[in-house]
């Protein structure tokens, strides 16, 4: 036991309870203060609901009506089902509690990872956040952080496995069994378990055990081996590296994305100095996951939490040396109390909870979510069925006012690119704009007076459209001769 997590008389401490504590309570806050993202929600919550309605998983795109009828492969359903059945039974409230518990899994999970590599409770616990606040930007509300803990516990049971124990390689089936009927992520577990099997010093007579069984349970799916083909044509579908942001390279932009590149160069300087000689597996996932991580934004939250076990084997001497040498929060007492509260008091934060003590409350929507106006709408029925609005607005429709067919979803795989292509024209106003609406048959216009300005003044200046809603974000346009 090291002098920093003993107290008196040798006895535990506990202050790395309380840093754990103190590092789950920041990255909970901030998990459940941040608002929903509609883009990544709320499609999958009418999936769901198509499933407990129909009992079946749907086979073709059944919310739009620029692709209705076209055969889709619904492979994140067990995800649906849950995120479906979490906000049914508790709404945003239990929502961002679940979610927030996913992701404090994963760290509490690389916690152990970084203990099990005989780090200090305070070099442990500084490691552990800025990992956090480098991957905080894929913490939103979708099917992904159902696999977040899946991960997380992955690493740990190879890390264990080689340090020597094989006692965990059993939970390796279960979670490809959950994993691959959650999220197409699933193939992380493999990239790990096989370069583990190669590059790795354990047991690979019970690693290749745990490999096969857990390669065969991946067939347990609705889809059989099509999800692996599926999931695989994803990762390379030209048409969702063009139109989703996070797939896109990552830029230096935003303080997250900062720290990604830094992080690079710390990596680099500390291994020049390190006299450590690190495990050829730990390179070969580095790089890896690095390679996607600068394919991919939304690889740098997987990768950021390589690097942090990395780091924490390259710098090991120096951080023992400089931040753990000396003992901290020695007073067993204190470190037990204040780290339950700790890991209580975050629950204020909750929406539906807030609002009643905090003032100036963040709400828990966007305020692109455009949650008046579609009343509005449900509440007018006999409006034209085929009604034009943005991505966010859509998305959000397709649970909100599933009695309406919306113009698309966030499975961009399910659709042509020609939609995109005559979206980003009509955001642009451009000189087609009413032929576009005319080929598709809109009749309604749900614009954002924030976000689509010249879409606004090309319609008010028609004469074919008039303004029948208005609110303080939102603008509602029907096509005159239906008036």
């Amino acid at each position: 036991m090291s002098q920093a997590a003993a107290g008196p008389k040798g006895k535990p401490s506990y202050s790395g309870f309380l840093m754990l504590s103190l590092v789950l309570a920041v990255i909970f806050i901030i998990v459940v203060l941040m608002p929903l993202e509609p883009s990544d929600y709320w499609t999958y919550l009418r999936i769901g609901e198509q499933i407990v309605r129909t009992q079946a998983i749907p086979t073709t795109e059944f919310m739009t009506y620029t692709s209705a009828g076209q055969p889709a492969l619904f492979s994140y359903w067990l995800a649906s089902v849950a995120l479906l059945g979490i906000y049914k039974a508790g709404g945003l409230m239990l929502t961002s509690l679940v979610m927030g518990l996913c992701v404090v899994g994963l760290y509490a999970l690389i916690w152990l990872c970084l203990r099990e590599l005989k780090l200090g409770p305070v070099s442990a616990s500084l490691l552990l956040l800025v990992a956090a606040l480098m991957g905080s930007n894929n913490w939103s509300t979708r099917p992904q952080i159902f696999a977040l803990p899946l991960f997380g516990l992955t690493l740990l049971i190879l890390l264990k496995w080689l340090h020597g124990s094989n006692r965990m390689l059993w939970l390796l089936p279960i979670i490809s069994l959950l994993w691959v009927n959650l999220h197409g992520s699933f193939i992380l577990l493999f990239v790990l378990l096989i370069s583990a099997l190669i590059f790795g010093s354990g047991s690979r007579k019970h690693l290749a055990i745990g490999l096969i069984i857990s390669l065969a349970v991946t067939l347990i799916n609705p889809y059989g081996f099509n999800l692996w083909a599926n999931t695989a044509g994803m990762i390379g579908n030209d048409l969702i590296k063009t139109y989703s942001s996070e797939w896109q390279p990552p830029m230096n932009q935003g303080w997250q994305l900062n720290l990604f590149f830094g992080s690079l160069l710390v990596v680099a300087l500390v291994t020049a100095y390190s006299k450590v000689k690190v495990k050829l597996v730990w390179w070969v996932w580095f790089l890896g996951f690095g390679w996607m991580a600068l394919s991919s934004i939304r690889y740098v939250v997987w990768f950021s939490l390589i690097e942090a076990l990395l780091l924490a084997q390259l710098a090991s001497h120096w951080l023992e040396r400089s931040i753990d040498s000396r003992p901290v929060f020695p007073r067993r007492s204190f470190n037990m109390t204040l780290g339950v509260l700790m890991l209580i008091f975050p629950l204020a934060f909750l929406p539906g909870i807030r609002q009643h003590w905090w003032a100036q409350a963040p709400e828990p929507l966007t305020d692109t979510t455009p949650v008046q106006a579609v009343e509005w709408i449900k509440a007018h029925p006999e409006l034209p069925e085929h009604l034009w609005a943005n991505w966010v607005a859509s998305i959000y429709m397709s649970y909100a006012l599933p009695e309406r067919p919306v113009w698309v979803t966030n499975r961009i795989e399910d659709f042509d690119e020609q939609i995109f292509v005559d979206n980003k024209r009509l955001l642009r106003a451009s000189y087609d704009w009413q032929e576009i609406l005319d080929g598709y048959g809109v009749k309604v216009l749900l614009l954002d007076q924030v976000n689509e300005k010249p879409l606004i003044t090309a319609v008010s200046s028609s004469t074919n459209w008039i303004e029948i809603y208005r609110d303080e974000r939102e603008l509602i346009f029907i096509k005159a001769e239906q008036n």
